[in-house]
């Protein structure tokens, strides 16, 4: 039977299935945080646990109802708990689990949420993707959704003149005595909410002008009313809003929160109320909802997470459920393991302690790379496998008119540029990678001034210590590695011939793509630029912060018919994989090695 065959007969995956299998199936603890659930020490301590207790503790009934859902699983979920009170050993707790069912009212008085943000605060900053469920006895889910999402905005900085022009336009319509305007404060906050902020929050984000909100949100449309019956015009409608948004937005400034990637959708209009950061997922249910696993997966759902990040979830869960078994298969070679941790003891060319940690790390480095490529070799068959599901799940493939899930990654392919974009953030994807390494290798993109040069020396030459003689005679005594270089011409448009003549450079600068040609003339024509560089201190560098690297190079020139040694600063921003490196030094070779013959070209 063919594997097409097959697939038609196994039943119909929906999307929802997919999320289930990429970020439900795995979770395997939760962690429940209630002032009004008994821990084990409460339970088991010498204060015990009065279940007749009612104004302390929340019925057992309903206690074991959400507890039941987690032991109900296959495999059954560990189950912990936590009061939520402030002390040392919450953080150990926020990191033992794969879901955090958290109560929005772990306070006794108002206002309430304050202790939930900040433990949704402290467990963004882990490492891990956090699956969260917040969970409130308020029936409206609004008010806990705008307080947990504003504890991660940063805010809008409203100028505190324009909010003071604001106030007194407020304060000169109260000052009328008109009746209709006795109330005008009060009616003003209510209409400049905190879901009015969160509204501004997402026009600006989106790149929309403040005033374009204020005319055409559905969050706004009190204030217009309010503003229509006062008569003010757009300028003074505008300093009325920043006056009321600038209360929220010193909130908002409290919470010291990072900038971070973020998403939302609000409860209401049908839509599940959810945040997506790049630390995690929230979900929000009442807590006469039990149901919190479905929730948490009706809401990923809304959220309409893009195929790659579902087949990503899926291999980060298989990686974690059978990272162990890979790795005792990934390890089995125990002859080729006792060799290279030898390789590791061995002494380098040089003896100095750097030079011995910057070998091991090296080596370390590509240890890690083909450890790690053959941990996914033993679990890449269920990836390929989850990867054909979301294939086949997807609604193009039945219908090529129909909307598919390319349009979760929120690009408009009918927009040209959108879709260039798009092929040029592919190709450099695919062709370069960020800064790696300590010393110089073919592939290294640096940076002499405006002025673009990628390294295409072969690796052997470029190791600190070795091969001392070539270039340049005795480089070890100065302390210098020879290596050549080819220049990069910018290059703002291209043809399919030109990008599979394989001679472009796809590189990320910041936020944008800069495409890139070794020969000036584009296409083939002509030769390369390349110079002989020597890199100071063998080529080696320090990785910053920022990615980059700083390298210190001369070579040489002509300057009034003598030979001079011409020394500049370099930064190394970029990095070519190395089958694309190695293809364009198969290209300089050709360049060095191609055959002059006596043909006679036409004049141009």
């Amino acid at each position: 039977m063919t594997e097409l065959a097959i697939a038609a007969e196994e039943p119909k995956v929906t999307f929802s299935d997919l999320v289930k299998e990429a970020f439900i199936d795995p979770i395997k603890s939760v962690l429940i945080i209630d002032d009004q659930y008994p821990t084990w020490e409460q339970v088991f301590g010498e204060e015990g646990y009065d279940a007749s207790d009612t104004k302390r503790w929340t019925p057992k009934n309903k206690i074991l109802k959400v507890v039941k859902q987690f032991r109900q699983m296959s495999p059954a979920l560990t189950v912990d708990i936590h009061d939520g009170q402030h002390n040392e050993e919450i953080g150990s707790y926020l990191c033992q689990s794969d879901l955090l069912v958290l109560d929005y009212q772990l306070e006794k008085n108002e206002p309430h949420g304050v202790r939930a943000a900040q433990i949704v605060a402290d467990l963004l900053n882990n490492n891990h993707f956090n699956l969260v469920v917040i969970h409130t006895a308020i029936g409206d889910l609004i008010d806990p959704f705008n307080t947990i999402l504003m504890s991660l905005l940063t805010p809008l900085n409203i100028s505190d003149d324009r909010a003071v022009e604001g106030f007194n336009l407020v304060e000169a319509l109260e000052d009328t005595g008109e009746e209709r305007f006795a109330d005008v404060f009060e009616d003003l906050k209510k209409a400049l909410n905190a879901t009015a902020y969160i509204a501004l929050q997402g026009f600006e984000r989106n790149g929309r002008e403040r005033a374009d909100c204020m005319k055409s949100s559905p969050e706004f449309a009190n204030f217009r009313a309010i503003a229509d019956e006062a008569g003010w015009d757009d300028d003074q409608r505008l300093k009325v809003m920043e006056w009321g948004m600038s209360s929220h937005d010193k909130k908002v400034a409290s919470y010291e929160a990072s900038p971070r990637d973020l998403r939302w959708s609000k409860p209401g209009n049908r839509r599940k109320p959810w945040i997506r950061t790049n630390g995690g997922f929230i979900a929000f249910a009442d807590k006469k909802n039990t149901q919190l696993l479905k929730i948490l997966q009706t809401a990923i759902v809304d959220w309409r997470p893009s195929p790659s990040r579902l087949m990503s979830a899926h291999i980060r869960a298989e990686i974690s459920q059978k990272g162990a078994g890979a790795e005792h298969h990934a390890l089995s070679d125990k002859y080729a393991y006792w060799h290279y941790y030898k390789e590791l003891r061995k002494a380098p060319l040089d003896p100095s302690p750097e030079a011995v940690q910057n070998r091991r790390k090296n080596l370390l480095e590509s240890h890690v790379a083909r450890h790690t490529e053959r941990l996914l070799d033993q679990i890449g068959k269920k990836a390929v496998d989850f990867g054909l599901q979301v294939l086949r799940a997807d609604p193009s493939e039945a219908n090529p008119k129909r909307p598919g899930f390319s349009r979760y990654y929120a690009i408009n392919s009918s927009v040209k540029a959108e879709s260039t974009k798009a092929l040029a953030h592919y190709n450099a994807h695919i062709s370069t990678k960020q800064l790696s390494g300590w010393h110089l290798n073919p592939g290294h993109i640096f940076k002499i001034k405006k002025e673009m040069w990628v390294c295409l020396s072969p690796s052997c030459d470029l190791v600190p210590f070795q091969k001392a003689s070539i270039a340049v005679l005795n480089s070890r005594e100065a302390s210098v590695k020879p290596f050549v270089a080819v220049r990069l011409t910018p290059w703002q448009t291209y043809t399919s011939s030109e990008v599979n003549s394989n001679t472009l450079i796809f590189l990320k600068e910041d936020d944008a793509i800069k495409t890139y040609t070794v020969y000036p003339r584009g296409g083939q024509f002509g030769s390369p630029i390349w110079r002989l560089f020597m890199a100071a201190d063998f080529g080696k560098f320090v990785i910053e912060e920022d990615h980059t690297a700083k390298l210190s190079l001369s070579y040489l020139l002509s300057k009034e018919k003598q030979m001079q040694v011409k020394e500049v600063d370099a930064k190394l921003v970029g990095q070519l994989r190395y089958e694309y490196a190695l293809n364009l030094i198969q290209k300089l070779g050709i360049e060095f090695t191609r055959i002059g013959l006596d043909f006679s070209a036409p004049t141009e």
